[in-house]
Parts: structure tokens; sequence; C-alpha cells
């Protein structure tokens, strides 16, 4: 294997899965150099969720990761250590909340599998007050940054971007990024924690499939501008965005105008978007709406259509109102899809 030209040894290691790579990589220092330096190709360990809850009620079941010294090539250089000081003396915490007791503990829980037992929990330090505790938390939150995950949930509580800056600095060789297909996000509507939660979803989190955001309360203009700003130019990013709210359509008619009267090419909006819950006085279609469709399905009433930009005909995108049949007094509730048509030549 040593002989070998090391994209000979690449392709060899790419069919290996996490587990036999983690036990290959504990042979010898070069393995594990390798492993490292090509670790974003190889296989990632699977988990079903990731989530951070509160430190309380742990299960019995749940079975506890123990915090024992880490081995790893990671050197802490004069200057990091400096700024790790600083940062221990101000006491940084790990996690940021939007919760009004400041004294929760929180800690990192993983689901192998969707429904069965037990849990694994990581309990790091809230607020580590140590070296060696900042680099098991360090050493711990790379771990996480190499596994993929089908979900992550976060609901008012996040790792601290800070913090994560900071354990990480300047280093180029490991990229700051949770690996998940779907993450769920949902916070209390006070501007700054929605921005810090969402902020924290699209910088640390590589998303392959939609970012989910529930909203409890009418959001204000601007956390209306916040979210709207991630349709427009996040696209890169996002496969698909959920946002779920209730008695509020601003949002939706920003996007309507913007996709009507928009100068842009669309290049950098998000594909596919759901708005799901939102209150519509008497709905009425878009006077731009073409190709109309009513269709009765399994009771529900749904309306589709399409609408292209003003600017730019070959701009479409369809839409699919799907109206809940909730009760109530001004109006209907719906759940509307969005998504942007491949341009017809």
């Amino acid at each position: 294997m040593l002989s070998l030209p090391n994209e000979i040894q690449l392709d060899v290691l790419k069919c290996l899965n996490f587990e036999q790579l983690f036990s290959f990589k504990q042979t010898n220092f070069y393995f594990l150099s390798f492993f490292n330096k090509y670790k974003g190709v190889l296989a990632r360990m699977k988990f079903y969720k990731l989530l951070l809850i509160n430190a309380k009620p742990i299960d019995s079941q749940d079975v506890i990761i123990k915090l024992e010294p880490v081995v790893s090539d990671f050197v802490l250089s004069e200057q990091l250590r400096e700024k790790w000081e600083t940062a221990l003396a101000k006491s940084i915490p790990l996690f940021l909340h939007g919760l009004e007791d400041d004294s929760e503990d929180f800690v990192v829980r993983l689901n192998k599998t969707g429904f069965k037992n037990p849990s694994y929990i990581l309990k790091l330090p809230n607020n580590p007050k140590t070296m060696e505790e900042m680099v098991i938390v360090r050493f711990w939150l790379e771990q996480l940054f190499n596994c993929a995950f089908e979900k992550a949930e976060f609901g008012n509580v996040i790792f601290n971007p800070t913090m994560i800056n900071l354990l990480f600095d300047n280093d180029e060789t490991i990229l700051k990024q949770f690996h998940v297909k779907c993450i769920y996000l949902s916070s209390s509507n006070n501007n700054k924690t929605i921005e810090n939660i969402l902020n924290f979803g699209l910088i640390h989190f590589a998303i392959y499939e939609s970012l989910n955001d529930i909203f409890h309360d009418n959001l204000s203009d601007e956390q209306t501008n916040i979210l709207l700003n991630i349709i427009i130019n996040e696209g890169k990013k996002l496969p698909k965005v959920f946002f779920a709210f209730y008695e509020f359509t601003k949002l939706y008619d920003l996007i309507i105008e913007y996709i009507t009267t928009s100068k842009d090419d669309f290049s950098k909006m998000v594909p596919a978007i759901t708005l799901g819950v939102i209150l519509l006085p008497n709905f009425k279609l878009n006077e731009r709406a073409e190709k109309v469709e009513y269709i009765l399905e399994d009771e529900a009433k749904i309306t589709k259509y399409q609408i292209s930009n003003i600017y730019n005909p070959k701009a479409r995108f369809s839409f699919c109102h799907q109206d809940l049949k909730i009760p109530i007094v001004n109006g209907s509730v719906f759940k509307v899809k969005i998504e942007k048509m491949e341009e017809q030549n």
C-alpha cells in the first residue's frame, strides 16, 4: 500500500466505510496524516440526527460518551494559546441560546437511527475553564464536522460561532461545517436570536437538501427582510427552504413582487420555497397568473399556476396553493410552494 502512488491509495480508501477507515488510520502516523489530508472526499460516519438538548432530562438508557484525554496531531501555537487564554478569562460560552435562564446547561445528542434507543450523549464543557478543556471541545467538534447527519435540530440554542472560530482560528485544513441532509431551526421571535440562528445555519452547515425554520409569532419587518435575503441570495447553498409562521403575508407578497418585477437573472435564488401555514385573506389569483389549474385532492383545494417576470418572460415560477381548511374568521390558511422553472428557449 505504501508503495502505491497517492491517487491509487486514495481510490482504495474510497472503497472503505468510516469504521474501516477509522481502524486503518490508527495503524501508523502516515495513514493518519493521509486520512486527515483527504478526509473531505472519504466516507463519513453516519448518524440519523444531531441536536442540542437541556442537560437535565437525559434518558437513563442513553450512552454517555467519555471525554478522555484526546490524541491528535493538533499543535497549539503560542499565538493561539494567547487567544485561548483571553477567551478563558472572558468565559466565552460554547453555546448561545435565547432562553431566559442563563444557568441552563446543554449537551449534544446523537441518534444513530430514527426511532431506536439508545442515543449518544456528548457532555462538552458549556464554559471551558482550562486549556485542556478547550482542546477537548476542539477535538470533538472536529469529529462532528467529519460526520454526516440525516437531520439536525436546533431550537433556541446553537453552538457559539465565536467559540468555533476561536478554537480553529485560521486552520484552513478544517472546514468548520456540519454535514446534514436537512436542518430544522426554531427560535423565539427576537430579532437577534433569529439572525444568529439563521447565520449559524448558513455558515456552519453544508446543507444537501433543505433549510427548515419555524417561527411561533408574527415576524417583524427586519425578520422578514432577513428571510427574503436568504431566498434571493442563498440558492448556491440551499436546494430548498421551508419557512413556517402564522397570520403573516408580507414575505409572500415580497416574493411575488421580486419574481415579477426584479431585473435580476435569479441565478442566486433558492430554487424551491415552501411557506407553511400563512393567512391569506380572501385569496385571489395574481393578475399575471397563467396555466391555472384547480384540483380537489383528498378534499383539499389546490390551485396551481405559473407567473413570469415582466422583463424576462422566460423566467417563470410555478405556484401551488393548498388550502389547509383551518376555520378562521378573516380568510383562509394556506401552504404555498414556489419553484423556479427552467427557462425555455
